[in-house]
């Protein structure tokens, strides 16, 4: 592998390292249960594991040596991810407000566009069907509390 490919995957480690303290940090102000697990839980345990998979990723690409010579930066993929972590961060922190089944399909619907899918039907039927199924599974299967509508 090449160093610079080296030092690329080793920034990206450590981008997931803060993405999963951010997503962490967020999921700290969802809703609290008394027993059980809360609506916040799940997304704290995916943010532990995204953590330790950018140090991971991180760790292993530095102990084998990084470069900074010919680092070429594409702008635009840059802009790209930008883009998708603030939406995504926008997406968790208006959770607790629209709530888990109004604001997920939206979400959905946007993360398979922005990536290049453009069949919108089945764009349309895949997200209303993963918020259904995540719903089913994590409200009647688990019970969890999910967050709902609480605008007004």
């Amino acid at each position: 592998m090449k160093k610079e490919t080296r030092l690329a995957d080793f920034i990206v480690g450590i981008v997931f390292m803060l993405l999963g303290v951010v997503w962490f940090y967020q999921a700290n102000d969802m809703m609290k249960v008394d027993l059980g697990i809360g609506p916040g839980d799940y997304p704290k345990f995916i943010a532990i594991g995204l953590f330790s998979l950018g140090l991971l990723q991180a760790a292993k690409n530095a102990v084998k040596g990084l470069s900074i010579n010919e680092i070429k930066i594409n702008r635009k993929q840059l802009l790209r991810l930008v883009i998708f972590v603030v939406v995504s961060f926008l997406y968790v922190r208006l959770m607790d407000y629209l709530g888990f089944i109004l604001l997920t399909p939206f979400y959905v619907f946007f993360a398979c566009w922005f990536f290049g899918y453009r069949k919108y039907i089945i764009i349309v039927i895949a997200s209303i069907a993963t918020t259904a199924l995540i719903h089913l599974v994590f409200r009647v299967l688990f019970l969890v509390m999910l967050p709902e509508f609480r605008l007004f």
